[in-house]
């Protein structure tokens, strides 16, 4: 800690016999340096944390300078200003008092005829050997610092450094909440704000909802509440990339002692390092996963042998009967492709790292590979979930979660049938594809859905990814006339309408929101273009088919 204005008071025989005339609130003020007052321009001269000392020589014979120099200085910065009046004033001027008592800016009186070296020189000494202690703190921590790299020190080793050297509890955290060490005495604070899934690992609950009330003077912290208690976020960056963030759980001084902002700054670049050590570590695993993935996505049984055997090395289990998914950002495909901004590619990171996490909490047994903006899962079905209306209801739940803590981007799943041969991964991945891209595009507003691929009907016959020419045909074969007449779209709508309440025009109407006459007007121009297609069964089935197809081509 720096010497405060109350302790240099007690230093120099001349400040001992001082009086503080007002401001007495601002005597915990650190004095970083002591100046002298020789000129009247004084403020271009001056630092925030000086003391300033002075006979008021310059401006005895300026009431207005006078009167505006405690609010100045104190706009400074300043910690307080001492004077010796008798020299060339009689006393300190009133407004002076009034404006540092005012302002909590100590006004102090010297004693008459001092020498402002016995004042500055004890001082002096005092912030040099202050200052030269905390850089052998400072030194002493960064040591400790990279000690802690060389031995591969944890998260935790590096929390309880930053702990003991900030004097409050400590937890470090990525940037999924997830916990990735704490410090001894951080359990008994943060322990209501933790939960620990299925899994093992330990997240930031919903519990934790902190408040920001601030930006700290000190450096790129925030201060927070959480539920009332105060708490310190310190960001943990690799160059322009959020990594997580260091919690300090308690109030920090401001200004920040040196030893605990080096403590901060050093803790923040040794956890990055550790987490891109980490990263570097799970790329290369991640590249074995996609080995195994692109073996099961093989159709040549050899390669997926292969695949099932490098799954059996690495511990991963891929056990039949099982179903695929494949969860996305609720994204037009062109969006998803056409997302490249940082910002961006962090929120889609984030929603998909929350679905493995709650698909991982229902499943434990889930294997996940990631895909650009997908993610891939292989999800074993036991029990009651071979039912997919069961499986369907949970994940949809997980869909929630999604939208609930990341409303930027929720996600949809695809999911294929069930699948008792791991032969047939390929197969099911390509089921879940298309239940995802179908989905899509005949529920285009749907947000957090869930389609599984025995839903889908014998729209399961078609595919995005396949030509749509003979589709295209047959749609503008049966519904051509009206596609060409219908400019607004509105019979198109009134067709849908009218067939899905079984050709009855009453319902249509109100289910439309029109006059019955409209809907009889709008049922009669519709006859007029599709001929005997409303009357015939085997023509209104083309048309209900058409109607169902026409969507795959919009959106092609």
């Amino acid at each position: 800690m720096g010497l405060t204005l109350r302790e240099a008071l007690t230093l120099a025989e001349p400040l001992r016999r001082a009086k503080v005339l007002a401001g007495a609130k601002g005597l915990d003020r650190v004095v970083e340096a002591v100046n002298v007052m020789e000129v009247p321009d004084i403020l271009e001269w001056v630092r925030p944390g000086e003391l300033l000392v002075t006979t008021l020589y310059p401006l005895r014979d300026k009431a207005a300078d006078l009167e505006n120099l405690v609010p100045k200085l104190a706009e400074k910065g300043l910690v307080g200003l001492a004077i010796t009046p008798e020299s060339y004033i009689d006393r300190i001027p009133a407004c002076m008092i009034e404006a540092a008592e005012r302002l909590n800016f100590p006004l102090i009186e010297l004693p008459p005829k001092v020498s402002f070296i016995d004042i500055i020189q004890p001082l002096t000494s005092r912030i040099l050997n202050i200052q030269a202690n905390e850089l052998r703190q400072s030194e002493q921590l960064l040591r400790q610092f990279l000690d802690l790299i060389l031995r591969g020190g944890s998260f935790a080793d590096i929390a309880e450094l930053i702990g003991q050297s900030v004097g409050q509890p400590v937890v470090l955290v990525d940037r999924f909440r997830r916990l990735l060490g704490a410090s001894a005495n951080a359990q008994t604070h943060c322990a209501p704000f933790l939960v620990r899934d299925s899994a093992g690992e330990v997240y930031l609950n919903e519990a934790f909802q902190p408040e920001e009330v601030g930006r700290a003077s000190w450096g790129p912290a925030r201060h927070l509440r959480v539920q009332g208690h105060p708490c310190v976020a310190y960001p943990i960056r690799a160059s322009s990339m959020e990594l997580g963030e260091i919690l300090v759980w308690g109030e920090l001084p401001s200004p920040l002692p040196s030893a605990q902002m080096v403590a901060l700054e050093h803790g923040a670049t040794v956890a990055a390092l550790k987490m891109m050590e980490l990263r570097a570590i799970s790329q290369v695993e991640q590249q074995f996963q996609n080995e195994i993935l692109e073996g099961l996505l093989s159709d040549q049984p050899g390669r997926v042998e292969r695949a099932r055997k490098l799954a059996v090395q690495m511990q991963v289990r891929l056990e039949p009967p099982f179903r695929v998914a494949v969860v996305a950002p609720d994204l037009p495909v062109r969006e998803v492709l056409a997302f490249q901004e940082r910002e961006s590619r962090s929120s889609i990171d984030t929603s998909l790292h929350l679905a493995r996490r709650y698909i991982r909490v229902l499943n434990p047994e889930a294997v996940f590979w990631r895909q650009g903006a997908r993610l891939i899962v292989f999800f074993p079905v036991r029990g009651a979930r071979t039912a997919p209306a069961e499986l369907v209801r949970a994940l949809r739940e997980v869909c929630q979660r999604v939208a609930q803590e990341n409303p930027a981007h929720s996600v949809s799943i695809g999911l294929s049938p069930l699948t008792a041969d791991l032969l047939q991964f390929a197969k099911a991945y390509r089921a879940a594809m298309q239940s995802l891209e179908l989905g899509r595009v005949l529920w285009p507003q749907a947000k957090g859905e869930v389609i599984a691929y025995e839903d889908l009907g014998f729209l399961r016959l078609f595919s995005l990814r396949d030509s749509l020419e003979g589709v295209a045909e047959f749609c503008q074969e049966v519904l051509g006339p009206l596609l060409r007449e219908d400019k607004s779209g509105a019979l198109l709508v009134t067709l849908r309408t009218y067939l899905e309440q079984g050709q009855n025009l009453r319902r249509t109407a109100q289910a439309l929101g029109i006059h019955y006459n409209t809907a009889r007007y709008r049922l009669r121009r519709l006859r007029a273009l599709l001929g005997p297609a409303l009357t015939s069964p085997t023509a209104r089935l083309s048309v209900e088919l058409a109607l169902h197809l026409l969507p795959l081509l919009q959106a092609g």
